[in-house]
């Protein structure tokens, strides 16, 4: 890791420099409370000020929720030919936790099998990241993922009157070297760092005792009583699915042409939180009620990757709590459940 500066002044014409060299995605203002990360042309259209982004921007371009796999013609032989489309871009503004979820998601399309649709965007995306004001439903501090240690190529944290740079890799540094008139970070530079680091963790007021929770969970499993007042007001919409930064269930689907002979396979975003997600023939629902299904989600989230990866499968943004209609707060859940179990 490198660390350097960049001033002020500069710091415009270092991002103007950056659009007009590279697709540029980053966040821009779409109503009065929430932010999307879209191409950005000019820089008056970039607001880095940002709160809420209602998609995490990471999931949104590298496991888009409508994607196509393969094209396929069926002739004398049946030809299939893989759609991995990618091309070198900038995601600029994005916050620590969105790249925590965005290393989450590399693990899971490289581990028991290599998702070459993912991994050839993966590899063309300069990741530029920043601190975010967190929201009054964030516990990422709680999860470990309110700082990234990787996954990035550059980080920027705005001090008062400077940014501190936090280069992580060789392509990060050829462009802040190219483009950015910057310096080695000091000792006092340091020092300022460290002080709004310790200022902006104190920014985060929502916290989960995720601590006990993997042994916790076992003990209230069949406790259907519990799970039943967890989950009695779930519309089972699958909104906290489709919002979550590490969420990677999708469904695949065919599309074929009227003359039989060609078509092409695709993949769409799913959520295991609809009753027809653990539908199979014969009629038969693995998960047929809205307990067991949510019961489900926490502990995929929160056990089964801990077991997988050591790593859990929520980064603690609080987009699902914001966009759940019944308000379900899964950092509420993970209290309750150290509150049933401690009774």
């Amino acid at each position: 890791m490198l660390y350097k500066v960049l001033d002020k002044d500069p710091y415009k014409d270092f991002i103007k420099t950056l659009i007009s060299k590279y697709e540029f995605i980053g966040p821009k203002k779409k109503d009065r409370s929430v932010h999307d990360f879209v191409t950005i042309k000019n820089i008056s259209e970039l607001d880095t000020n940002y709160m809420r982004t209602t998609i995490p921007p990471a999931k949104k371009l590298l496991f888009p929720p409508d994607e196509e796999l393969v094209t396929y013609e069926i002739e004398k032989k049946i030809e299939v030919r893989p759609m991995v489309e990618s091309s070198e871009k900038i995601l600029f503004g994005i916050s620590a936790w969105d790249i925590n979820g965005m290393n989450f998601l590399d693990r899971v399309f490289t581990t028991d099998f290599i998702d070459e649709n993912y991994i050839s965007k993966r590899k063309k995306l300069i990741v530029i990241g920043m601190d975010i004001e967190p929201t009054e439903t964030n516990f990422s501090m709680s999860m470990g993922a309110e700082y990234a240690k990787d996954g990035f190529d550059i980080y920027l944290t705005e001090l008062k009157d400077k940014y501190f740079i936090r280069v992580a890799t060789a392509r990060g540094n050829k462009i802040v070297e190219k483009y950015a008139k910057i310096r080695d970070a000091s000792s006092e530079d340091f020092k300022k760092y460290n002080k709004f680091m310790d200022n902006y963790r104190k920014k985060f007021k929502m916290s989960a005792d995720i601590n006990s929770f993997y042994y916790d969970f076992e003990s209230i499993y069949d406790n259907g009583d519990f799970w039943k007042r967890v989950a009695k007001n779930c519309y089972s919409c699958g909104s906290c699915n489709l919002v979550c930064p590490t969420c990677f269930c999708f469904n695949v689907k065919d599309d074929i042409e009227i003359n039989l002979k060609s078509g092409s396979k695709s993949r769409e975003w799913d959520s295991c939180m609809i009753p027809e997600y653990g539908l199979v023939a014969g009629g038969h629902n693995f998960r047929p009620d809205k307990e067991n299904r949510l019961k489900q989600r926490y502990r995929c989230k929160l056990k089964t990757f801990l077991d997988k990866f050591g790593k859990y499968a929520c980064v603690g943004c609080g987009r699902c709590i914001e966009a759940c209609l019944a308000k379900i707060n899964i950092a509420e859940d993970i209290n309750s459940v150290k509150k049933e179990v401690s009774v």
